[in-house]
């Protein structure tokens, strides 16, 4: 069986420093080591680009070989391999056959986004040249056909007990369905592909080697040098997952968290590895109670108002059926017996406004939309077994002269919700944090 499986992100692709430590920690034990490794971002994002706009714009064939022989080059400071120039003509010829056909489907899409992390794969293995290449196909990775955002299943166990001693890279944000298509199971989703196969191959511990963002008592664009987040327990690491400046898949606990299977974020700057921070299920209270204060600007609210809203059944499920069927998350609901709050992604608060408009609801008087607003999660476990967490909270803000759009606390023992107006998320941030870590 596997002795350990190690998340690779996309960034640590071509740089020689990043590479060779990791390839110096793995040789110092024996076993079966899989790296699982997402897309280099860059790749992703063009890959990304040419698929959204290959009906609005005509195909630049050469362009996008240029480009993608360029990414190769500028890493490894030679010419593609023969297996990089091979993926990129498969890729080319799938962009020209929905240009062709003048649409695509999930399946497709996923399809075409999934050669980033192939491309990745492949100017990886010309760097790190002891590795051998292992495709989800070969493993036969099954995942449900939920494209886009599918869920693993299984995986061939037996493929694994054979295998001989070293490394083996997989690309790692999708899998295969039974009808054999490619399923994306999110965006830079390989957090979640090397947690499945920690689980299911029963691995001891899952590691990242580093995080892009990483775990952090704020955004450190906001407030400089935040210090690191040593110990989180799976829920925490969830929810900080949700906001923009922390780069780990929400969905990378679910397969560990009954088994209680740990993750540690190395350091990738030495060849030590050192723990930066541990995620179990220890629920560990930090003497400042709160452990985080986060952000982020992706989220429109979408409000119901109305006298009877909380005395008519079935409003919120009759919502909540329409807008899973047209594939919007709704983030958060926050309710009161005259308002629900629906907090969703900014790209998708019209969409959902137009259905649930649709849906004519006597007993809502008024549906609007909410702009130009941004989410502060105040995240720890303690709050409600702490006095005077949310009273410094809201001191904070109202001390500043924010406004506080909308709020919501209680339903977890571990965060806060603060929806405020955008031109306020820095300060708010900044005085939140303020109120707990400097005070």
């Amino acid at each position: 069986m596997s002795n350990r499986v190690i998340r690779l992100g996309g960034s640590n692709i071509g740089d020689i420093q990043s590479v060779n430590n990791l390839s110096a920690y793995l040789g110092r034990s024996g076993g079966v080591k899989l790296v699982v490794v997402s897309a280099i971002p860059e790749l992703l994002q063009f890959v990304r680009g040419n698929i959204e706009s290959v009906f609005t714009r005509e195909l630049d064939t050469s362009g996008i070989i240029t480009y993608l022989n360029q990414v190769y080059s500028s890493r490894l400071n030679s010419e593609p391999s023969a297996g990089y120039k091979n993926l990129s003509e498969q890729l080319l010829s799938l962009l020209k056959g929905i240009a062709l056909i003048g649409d695509y489907s999930r399946a497709l899409k996923d399809q075409v986004i999934s050669y980033a992390e192939k491309l990745s794969v492949e100017i990886l293995q010309n760097q790190w040249k002891e590795v051998k290449v292992v495709y989800p196909e070969e493993i036969a990775l099954l995942t449900s056909p939920d494209f886009g955002n599918a869920t693993f299943i299984s995986v061939d166990r037996p493929f694994f007990l054979n295998l001989q001693d070293g490394v083996y890279v997989i690309p790692g944000s999708y899998g295969i369905t039974e009808n054999g298509k490619t399923a994306r199971t999110g965006k830079t989703a390989a957090d979640y592909t090397a947690a499945f196969l920690t689980a299911y191959l029963g691995v001891e511990k899952l590691e990242l080697w580093s995080l892009d963002n990483d775990f952090q008592k704020a955004d450190p664009n906001i407030v400089p040098n935040p210090p690191k987040i040593g110990r989180l327990t799976y829920s925490e690491a969830s929810e900080l997952a949700y906001f923009q400046h922390y780069s780990f898949h929400p969905r990378t606990v679910e397969p560990l968290e009954d088994l209680r299977i740990p993750i540690y974020v190395l350091n990738s700057s030495s060849d030590e590895a050192w723990v930066e921070t541990k995620i179990n299920t220890e629920t560990f209270v930090d003497d400042k109670i709160v452990k985080s204060v986060a952000c982020t600007d992706d989220i429109s609210l979408l409000k119901l108002d109305g006298p009877g809203v909380g005395l008519k059944p079935g409003i919120l499920a009759k919502v909540t059926t329409c807008l899973n069927e047209a594939g919007i998350n709704i983030k958060s609901v926050i309710t009161s017996q005259i308002s629900i709050n629906l907090i969703l992604e900014r790209k998708t608060g019209e969409k959902a406004l137009s259905l649930i408009e649709h849906l004519g609801f006597n007993s809502v008087q008024e549906t609007t939309l909410v702009k130009d607003v941004s989410l502060i999660g105040i995240i720890g476990h303690g709050m409600q077994q702490n006095y005077g967490v949310s009273a410094r909270i809201f001191n904070a803000v109202a001390q500043h002269k924010i406004n506080v759009v909308l709020s919501g606390s209680g339903a977890s023992d571990l965060v806060s919700y603060l929806v405020v107006k955008s031109s306020d998320k820095e300060k708010s941030v900044r005085e939140i944090y303020n109120a707990f870590f400097t005070k």
